[in-house]
Formats: structure tokens, C-alpha cells, sequence
């Protein structure tokens, strides 16, 4: 199998991590969301955990019955629902855990989606520049919208980092291992276009960076640089304006 560039396939070869992965997303007697099941390898250490279910989704029609011809002689075989089809398409569902080793170029459209899913917890492996800004404080050379919407829809932890040679073919970049628990709050349409206003131009006063944007800035944070304003902050000024 040639992994496809297009679809941004790079296969986890180390089997400790894949386990250390399943380890952490407690899928025992849960009903498990697999984003991008590839050739089978995560999921094979999924079945072993003894999941209640499996809903394993794919997007490359070419791996599908790759998966079908792996699982099929398997005894747990009943307990996976192969699907055919890309995650952001997908209606949102309730399950117990989310786990996957996701496409660096879609992990955004993924982690913004995952706030319209209800569950317990996600363990995802993503590029580490990513991981990095989703965990930045204010005043990070880093922070920015990522890490103030992953942080009000999610208590973020960077558990561990995944060098880049264990992947097959190896990307450009090392990876990381993120475990996501969501957070009680949901975000507004009207909050997450003040926010996406505040960060186009985070280095900009608050007053400067909304005006691009046609909105009039809180006197109490107009002279605040937005890379120091923090994610409760944020709300506070979608509330004022």
C-alpha cells in the first residue's frame, strides 16, 4: 500500500505508542470513534482493549476492504461498524471516546468539529507546532484563536511528543499525543466571530483589532493588547460589544 499524499496519510509504525494511545483513552466497555482508521493498526489496538463497539471511519475507498479482509477472521469482528465516508461529513453523534492519528492539514476543521460531538474524552495525535498552540497561554509567541476556542470547548493536555520517524512515510515535522476532555461551555456564533475579529490581529490593541471588523471595543479592554487578553476575557468582550 502507498500511503496517498493528498489525503496526508502518514501510518504510526510504533506499536508502543499506539497502545500508550489506547491506554490513555480508557476504551474499555466504551463505544469508540475512530477518525481515519487507515490500514487497521490503531483499531487493531483498540479491539484489544475490549471496546464495546467500534465505529471505525475512513475516507480512502481504497483502504475499506483492507480493513473488511483484516477484521473479518476476527472473533470481535461484530463489534466494528466500518464507515465509509470523511468525519467532517458526518452527522454528530454521541459516543464515550474519540481517538485518532488525524491529517495535519485538516486538524483545525476536525478540532472545531469535535465541539458539535458529545463525549467523554479524545486522545488524538496531531503535528506538534499544532498541539503546542492549542496548549499556548496569553502572551505566547503562539496564542491565538486555536488556543482560546480549544480551551473554553476543551480542558487540553499535551500528553506526550511522537518524533517523526516513527511514522511511515515520515513527515517534515515531529507529532504529538493531545487528550481532550469537553468543557461546559459552547460557544455562540456571535463569540467565536469576536474572537476570530480579536485574533486576525493579535498584536494590535483590542480597540484597533475589532475595528477591522466594524465592532467597537469595551472601553474596559480598548488599550489591551489581544495576545494578553485570556480565553475568560474573550467571552467577557463578546458580551460587552
Amino acid at each position: 500500500m502507498k500511503p496517498k499524499k493528498a489525503l496526508g496519510q502518514n501510518f504510526l509504525k510504533d506499536e508502543n505508542i499506539l497502545r500508550k494511545e489506547v491506554e490513555i483513552a480508557e476504551v474499555a466497555g466504551k463505544i469508540v470513534l475512530e477518525i481515519g482508521s487507515g490500514d487497521g493498526r490503531l483499531t487493531e489496538k483498540i479491539l484489544e482493549a475490549n471496546p464495546k463497539r467500534i465505529i471505525a471511519v475512513e475516507k480512502d475507498s481504497s483502504l475499506v476492504p483492507v480493513l473488511r479482509k483484516k477484521f473479518f477472521m476476527c472473533v470481535n469482528f461484530g463489534k466494528i461498524d466500518l464507515t465509509e465516508g470523511d468525519f467532517l461529513e458526518l452527522q454528530p453523534a454521541k459516543v464515550d471516546v474519540i481517538i485518532g492519528n488525524i491529517p495535519y492539514y485538516i486538524s483545525s476543521d476536525i478540532i472545531f468539529r469535535l465541539k458539535d460531538y458529545e463525549f467523554e474524552q479524545a486522545v488524538l495525535i496531531v503535528q506538534k507546532e499544532f498541539a503546542e498552540k492549542m496548549v499556548a497561554k496569553p502572551n505566547d509567541s503562539n496564542y491565538g484563536r486555536l488556543s482560546v476556542t480549544s480551551q473554553l470547548a476543551f480542558d487540553v493536555k499535551l500528553v506526550l511528543k511522537v518524533p517523526r520517524h516513527l511514522f511511515y512515510p515520515a513527515p517534515k515535522v515531529d507529532s504529538a499525543m493531545i487528550l481532550l476532555k469537553p468543557t461546559a461551555t459552547r460557544l455562540t456564533k456571535k463569540q467565536e466571530d469576536v474572537i476570530r475579529a480579536l485574533f486576525q490581529h493579535k498584536n494590535q490593541t483590542v480597540r484597533n483589532a475589532l475595528k477591522h471588523s466594524g465592532i467597537k471595543a469595551p472601553e474596559k479592554f480598548a488599550q489591551r493588547r489581544t495576545r494578553t487578553i485570556t480565553k475568560e476575557e474573550c467571552l467577557e468582550i463578546a458580551k460587552l460589544v
